[in-house]
């Protein structure tokens, strides 16, 4: 009797053994193993590392996007809690399980070592208190200033009306050198020729960039604000994988960089209907071919098979952010969720994401709860007044709008591309607006 009980026991230990081998091996493949971090080879653990959570991660992604088709949608004159039985109302997005997102492991060594210049002229006693943008006395007591606000949107996106129409305020600043700056993102580590228009930039010292920013206006208006409205802000990150020949993914992006030196800076993003916006990208920028509907068509097929062969290898934040990516169709622009994340994570209420569609329907509304984030009062009257005789800037060309809209087939596989996207964007800021419901 004791030998069986003995054999029996054996053999639960082993069994427990083996399960509890199976739950640690399945945890490092999840997890991933500590690794050591050098300056010679750096790594970090990356979202989406293998094929198979790759796919776990799309099929989530399908299916929300079959819970959100199943369900009506909610009219805004509809009240959830009035609703009788009969009528079956969409319940609230906020009602909604979130799509939860991983916090993108980053690798800011790679920032701290880029930004030597940055960090020698920051101020170690802090910014200049009366001042609301982030000023400082220079070496040579000479008045330098950071923008206190960003419009970070997408081209063709609305940023430039919007950049004309807050800058009518008194309290907004234009940079002397203009609307884009294009520091951040390009000049800030210089810019190889060819790899995005207009290309080329020299790299530029942060004293340099300051000094052009700092409007002469600050000095008599400390309550003013520097408005930098690079909209490339959220995407350009082209040539890291140059930089950083050991990475999956960027290090750090622009939100990272620009909140290091100013946490405190308020940030709006722009984004659009992603389908809309690449057709009105492909139409204005001119990379020297004719553009049509058929050649539009002819592109899109190109870059999103260029894009599903990307993601067959790589994780979906590679793919967003490669330097591959057509210039000439630039699809991956409208994965607005994997470029925001980055602003969210940071800026967290610094941050104001508006649509094009919520500020076409109504721009006065819309600029008054800008304003009112930006902390600038606005008399409203004025500000009608203002908007009745102000044109809409950087509208459609004329021979643009002569070659009519995209062909009907070109926009349904674009919806269906952008559709698992959009939910993504709209369950991660609990906002409907994104979805871009027609």
């Amino acid at each position: 009797m004791i030998s069986t009980y003995c054999v029996r026991g054996g053999i639960i230990i082993i069994v427990l053994v083996v399960i509890l081998s199976c739950i640690v091996l399945r945890h490092n493949a999840i997890e991933g193993t500590p690794r050591s971090i050098s300056s010679d080879n750096p790594q970090y653990i990356t979202v989406l590392d293998s094929s198979s959570e790759k796919r776990g991660q799309l099929d989530d992604v399908t299916s929300d996007l079959n819970v959100m088709k199943q369900t009506p949608k909610l009219q805004s004159n509809q009240k959830t809690s009035n609703s009788s039985s009969e009528n079956v109302v969409e319940p609230k997005l906020t009602d909604l399980p979130i799509l939860k997102l991983e916090r993108h492991k980053k690798y800011l060594p790679a920032m701290i070592k880029e930004s030597d210049d940055i960090i020698s002229l920051l101020p170690d006693t802090g910014f200049l208190s009366d001042y609301k943008s982030f000023c400082w006395n220079g070496k040579t007591e000479t008045l330098r200033c950071l923008p206190g606000a960003y419009i970070a949107g997408m081209p063709k996106c609305g940023t430039t009306d919007l950049f004309a129409k807050l800058e009518w305020h008194p309290n907004i600043l234009k940079p002397p050198t203009g609307k884009e700056n294009m520091y951040w993102s390009r000049s800030r580590v210089g810019r190889k020729a060819g790899l995005y228009l207009p290309g080329h930039r020299n790299k530029e010292t942060f004293d340099s960039f300051t000094g052009r920013m700092t409007n002469i206006e600050m000095k008599d208006n400390h309550g003013a604000i520097i408005l930098d409205g690079t909209p490339i802000l959220l995407s350009d990150h082209r040539e890291w994988e140059t930089r950083y020949p050991w990475a999956t993914n960027p290090p750090y992006t622009n939100a990272d960089i620009i909140h290091f030196v100013s946490p405190q800076a308020k940030v709006i993003a722009m984004v659009r209907d992603p389908v809309e916006r690449l057709w009105s990208d492909y139409l204005y920028f001119d990379r020297g071919e004719k553009r049509t509907p058929d050649t539009f068509d002819k592109h899109v097929k190109v870059e999103m098979n260029r894009f599903q062969s990307c993601l067959k290898t790589r994780d979906l934040r590679h793919c967003s952010f490669s330097t591959e990516n057509s210039v000439q169709t630039q699809l991956s622009l409208g994965l607005y969720i994997c470029f925001l994340q980055d602003w969210s994570e940071n800026f967290g209420d610094y941050l104001l994401v508006i649509t094009l569609e919520e500020y076409s329907r109504n721009m006065a509304g819309t600029l008054e709860r800008v304003f009112e984030f930006l902390e600038v009062q606005v008399d409203v009257g004025e500000l009608n007044a203002f908007l009745e005789q102000s044109k809409i800037e950087n509208t459609r060309h004329n021979g643009d709008v002569l070659k009519g809209d995209m062909l009907k087939q070109t926009r349904q596989k674009l919806r269906n591309f952008y559709e698992p996207y959009n939910i993504m964007l709209a369950r991660y800021f609990q906002d409907r607006k994104f979805l871009f419901e027609h």
